[in-house]
């Protein structure tokens, strides 16, 4: 009920900084391709740390479609603009600083592999400095068309090898894993809260 309840009140109060429908749209895309950028760089960091894990669904040619996605997303963001940007990254900052001192506050194990994230920074830091640079959102339009493009889509497959190399270790992952194996184990619930049978079966 209090996550609820918080989460209205931030929603209603993120109506105050845009000036039109289309200015929350345009904030509400970025905010999704951002989101959508750590899929592909998380699933390459899995196949490379656990290739052999049985899987109901494998992506074909991953090694094509996994840079792909990620560069998709990557030029989303950039065509959300740079005055949506900016603000989104700013945001995204105060996040990451708010998170980090309730990790230390109650001494978690996140600040312990910092070393995997690491190319978050440079990865939003360049996306403000591209859309600057660029042609949508109030940018200085340096970069010329479809050269701007070939930036974003460069710039994108350098931060996602970079990325995937900055992975976990194969025995960091394992021992994450471990740590919480009761709950993706869905096979071994308890019997209390195990479905009952029906006639039917």
């Amino acid at each position: 009920m209090v996550s609820i309840l918080v989460a209205a009140v931030i929603g209603c109060i993120a109506f105050g900084p845009f000036k039109s429908w289309k200015d929350l749209v345009e904030v509400v895309t970025g905010t999704t391709a951002i989101m959508y950028a750590f899929a592909p760089v998380a699933l390459a960091a899995l196949h490379k740390l656990d290739p052999d894990r049985p899987r109901t669904y494998r992506v074909p040619m991953p090694k094509v479609l996994l840079p792909a996605a990620f560069c998709s997303a990557n030029l989303i963001i950039y065509w959300s603009g740079f005055d949506t940007t900016w603000k989104l990254v700013l945001a995204m900052v105060v996040g990451l600083a708010l998170f980090g001192i309730g990790a230390a506050r109650v001494r978690t194990a996140s600040t312990m592999n910092l070393r995997a994230v690491l190319w978050i920074a440079p990865w939003l830091a360049g996306h403000v400095a591209i859309g600057a640079l660029g042609r949508y959102g109030d940018g200085y339009k340096v970069l010329p068309d479809w050269v701007d493009l070939g930036v974003v889509i460069s710039f994108s497959l350098a931060i996602y090898y970079a990325a995937v190399q900055m992975t976990l270790t194969a025995a960091e992952s394992t021992a994450a894993v471990a740590k919480d194996a009761a709950q993706l184990d869905y096979n071994e619930l308890p019997e209390a809260v195990a479905l009952p049978s029906t006639p039917e079966g």
